[in-house]
């Protein structure tokens, strides 16, 4: 969401700060690398806190902005004070936050980063320099992509997988070589539509680093393709939706060395066991899965 505002408003040649966690210690909300945005006009995109260190946040980046320079702030809610005279989080935390400026017309070094980040999909190293002397701050901060997930079949849980994904953050595809299924008019809030079948969709993909693909086509067939062309690629999460026997039935047909590869990193049946029928106790179980390992990385 911050990436996606940080392109309209730089198209609309429009003023805001990005804003940046660069420190954190204690109980704190967000972590080194947490990212968020404000808009010339205080409109704000991404979260720092629970809502309570906020304000402070716009404050710095209207600051920013004012003086055309970066700025940064410490948010300090570890003492008793806090609690009564100051944000009244009782997040026991410490906090740095920098805030650069993007104007209209002018070089943003910082979005520049913020950008190249989402096209490429792998964590960067941001050097603080000379700021890190100036402000005394870390010499870098490590940013890394928003996960994407890529899921093989536009059937009946490609919806609800979606919305949550959006939700939460997430870059979310879909790929089905049955055209009518993705041109469903719900289906158009997907990051990437892609007309193809699994073992196409996936050679198309080559030299995209994916963080999880759900193999949910509904056929024996189309399942079959993505787990053989998936033995073949570095994706750390591979889920496949259909029963304990299914699995076992599709596995069979794999070679030993494919069975291998897949070993560990394939979970099926995909999601955990929340109980509940239909696609959408089905979703929740899988983003709820996907929510632990995505975290467990990063």
């Amino acid at each position: 969401a911050v990436v996606e505002a940080a392109r309209e408003l730089r198209a609309a040649g429009r003023a805001f700060a990005l804003t940046l966690v660069v420190e954190a210690e204690g109980s704190t909300y967000r972590k080194p690398g947490a990212l968020a945005l404000v808009a010339d006009d205080g409109r704000r995109v991404g979260v720092i806190s629970g809502g309570c260190l906020e304000p402070g946040l716009v404050e710095l980046a209207r600051a920013a902005l004012a003086a055309r320079e970066p700025r940064d702030t410490l948010f300090d809610t570890r003492d008793d004070d806090d609690l009564i005279f100051g944000s009244g989080s009782g997040c026991r935390g410490r906090m740095r936050v920098v805030a650069w400026p993007v104007l209209p017309d002018q070089p943003a070094p910082m979005l520049d980063v913020v950008l190249a980040l989402d096209a490429s999909r792998r964590a960067v190293r941001v050097p603080l320099a000379p700021l890190a002397l100036r402000l005394q701050l870390p010499a870098a901060v490590t940013l890394r992509p928003a996960p994407l997930v890529l899921m093989i079949g536009a059937g009946p849980e490609a919806l609800p997988l979606l919305g949550m994904a959006r939700t939460l953050g997430w870059h979310a595809w879909v790929a089905d070589h049955r055209t009518g299924l993705l041109e469903s008019p719900p289906l158009r809030c997907a990051d990437r539509l892609i007309a193809a079948r699994p073992a196409q969709a996936l050679a198309e993909l080559a030299d995209t680093p994916l963080d999880a693909v759900i193999v949910m086509t509904h056929t024996a067939e189309g399942d079959l393709a993505a787990l053989a062309a998936l033995a073949a690629r570095d994706v750390p999460y591979v889920g496949l939706l259909g029963p304990k026997l299914r699995r076992d039935e599709l596995l069979a047909q794999l070679t030993e060395a494919e069975r291998a590869a897949l070993d560990g990193r394939l979970h099926a049946p995909v999601g955990m066991k929340l109980g509940g029928e239909g696609p959408e106790a089905i979703v929740l179980g899988i983003v709820a899965e996907l929510q632990r390992e995505l975290h467990a990385r990063a």
